[in-house]
């Protein structure tokens, strides 16, 4: 049995991508305290935390580090969706990284009725650490550039205008976007030590990393997904599961990415040739 919620405290010292958060105020403390033991309290969310980031913090991390971006970014998606594929919002935004559709189409990704590439966990991956980069490139602040990512980059100018600081620890915000910063600092403070508070899972107990093999295809007319699937020997429901973006039960002509289960790739390539040739198209 985990001890009671009492006997854990906050790290003495907390940082958020090399970015100290000032603790020592007490305000600053509180707001941070409380996000902390609000997360410790619900024992089933953080263990869900433990499994999922295994199956999709190894794409994040590699990206990350390709880029030159700071790891911890990775904890945004914690707080924006729990790490849940499926995840909607009731203000519209979706996927792992919660992209508004606005903002999703200007980071590349389509919305139409076929297709919805915010549920494209590649994808959106590369557009959210875009718009990330770009955020810290205009506010100079990881912390800021968090708030702006949540708030929207409009609301977190108007307000640092309005309020004559860039210290997001003093700024007056939504409360959805005080608390933002927080729980990402909290998600990063129990997922980087979870033993230390009383979460331990053996490494059978967690998700399977997400593995595919992505390719890209062009296609002249719908493909069904179900010939997807018999082709290279899966179900229907495993290959819709890897590729969330494709909303209907067919792939639109068109140019598409199309997650594949690993070591199927050699099976697809001859089936798409001979489904092409059989529709006569090139």
């Amino acid at each position: 049995a985990r001890p009671p919620l009492s006997s854990y405290e906050l790290p003495q010292e907390v940082t958020l991508c090399g970015e100290r958060i000032p603790i020592e105020d007490r305000n600053v403390w509180e707001n941070l305290d409380r996000e902390f033991l609000v997360a410790l309290d619900s024992e089933a969310q953080i263990l869900l935390w433990m499994k999922r980031a295994r199956r999709y913090f190894p794409h994040i991390e590699k990206r990350l580090k390709e880029i030159g971006l700071p790891e911890d970014l990775k904890y945004v998606t914690i707080t924006e969706s729990s790490l849940r594929p499926y995840a909607v919002s009731s203000s519209g935004a979706s996927g792992i990284w919660q992209f508004i559709p606005s903002t999703g189409e200007r980071y590349g990704m389509r919305r139409t009725r076929e297709i919805d590439e915010r549920f494209d966990f590649f994808k959106a991956t590369e557009g959210a650490l875009a718009y990330l980069k770009s955020l810290y490139e205009e506010f100079g602040r990881w912390v800021l550039a968090m708030a702006a990512y949540n708030a929207g980059e409009n609301r977190i100018r108007k307000e640092i205008e309005l309020q004559k600081t860039k210290n997001y620890f003093y700024l007056k915000l939504p409360m959805e976007t005080e608390r933002y910063v927080y729980k990402i600092a909290v998600a990063k403070i129990i997922l980087s030590d979870p033993g230390r508070y009383g979460f331990y899972l053996e490494e059978r107990q967690l998700y399977d990393p997400l593995r595919v093999e992505r390719v890209q295809i062009e296609l002249n007319q719908p493909l069904p997904i179900i010939e997807i699937a018999k082709a290279i020997g899966f179900s229907y429901k495993e290959i819709k599961e890897l590729n969330l973006h494709l909303v209907e039960d067919t792939i639109p002509p068109g140019v598409h990415a199309l997650n594949l289960p690993l070591g199927t790739r050699e099976k697809f390539w001859p089936f798409l040739d001979l489904w092409k040739r059989g529709l006569g198209s090139q």
